[in-house]
């Protein structure tokens, strides 16, 4: 990414990549694939990473999707879900997507994991994981297609911006994420689960998927070099309140 021919070279291989799809748009022919539908930062790569990689991905052939799901929600969805034929996805960009997953003929009707983190931390992790040194990457595309559409910001300029634009970087990510969380409801099959009750919850998701995980072998996609402290314990307790009202997690369920 760090070429001046980045964004030909992932335009080429999403197109090889489409070249490589299912035909099939009216129903699925392999497995029922379970999403998580949690934003970038909630721990989907450790969620991913416990199954071996034929069974689970984490932000499978993104470049290509991001795009073909702005193009065609409906046919991209479903000729996508047959190709990859996974048990287990977890891309970040489905928190964007919940609206058109609920209208969906077939999507409705599959499971999926909504992974809790309270904002403050969500945010916090979220404005130090893109402030990597990503000033020699020539297409930030998760940008260019995700966060500037969908969330309305940059988040690699957040540390060089001033505290009024700040400000305005955190509302824009605190309205996004507390509109995800109030759209899952509109999907009928969610577990709800605490990111520290994670490996809790996979003796719930190896029933459902009918294989083992080993979370021994998976990891956590951690920036040790944070530079950005954030908390709001007021936008903290506005979550509390709200996953009260719909929550009920599948970790919980374990202890009841």
């Amino acid at each position: 990414m760090s070429s001046s021919l980045a964004k030909q070279a992932k335009e080429v291989q999403a197109w090889i990549s489409a070249l490589q799809f299912s035909n099939e748009s009216e129903k699925i022919v392999g497995h029922r694939t379970v999403y998580s539908i949690s934003p970038y930062k909630t721990g989907t790569t450790f969620l991913a990473g416990a199954y071996d990689q034929k069974i689970s991905r984490h932000e499978p052939i993104h470049h290509l999707s991001l795009k073909g799901l702005e193009r065609d929600f409906d046919t991209f969805f479903i000729r996508r879900l047959n190709t990859l034929n996974l048990k287990l996805e977890c891309s970040g960009y489905w928190s964007a997507y919940i609206e058109q997953l609920s209208r969906h003929s077939i999507a409705k009707d599959l499971q999926y994991i909504c992974l809790l983190r309270k904002p403050s931390a969500w945010i916090n992790s979220t404005v130090n994981y893109w402030h990597r040194p990503w000033d020699k990457i020539q297409y930030d595309y998760v940008t260019e297609l995700f966060w500037k559409p969908k969330v309305g910001i940059t988040p690699r300029k957040f540390m060089y911006a001033d505290a009024q634009e700040q400000e305005g970087m955190i509302e824009k990510l605190s309205t996004y994420y507390f509109k995800y969380l109030r759209q899952t409801q509109i999907l009928s099959n969610v577990h709800y689960v605490n990111l520290e009750e994670i490996e809790p919850f996979f003796t719930v998701l190896d029933e459902i998927i009918q294989e083992k995980a080993d979370p021994k072998k998976s990891w956590r996609r951690e920036n040790k070099a944070k530079e950005y402290n954030y908390s709001n314990e007021d936008l903290d307790q506005e979550y509390e309140q709200l996953i009260r009202t719909f929550v009920k997690t599948d970790s919980a369920r374990i202890d009841d």
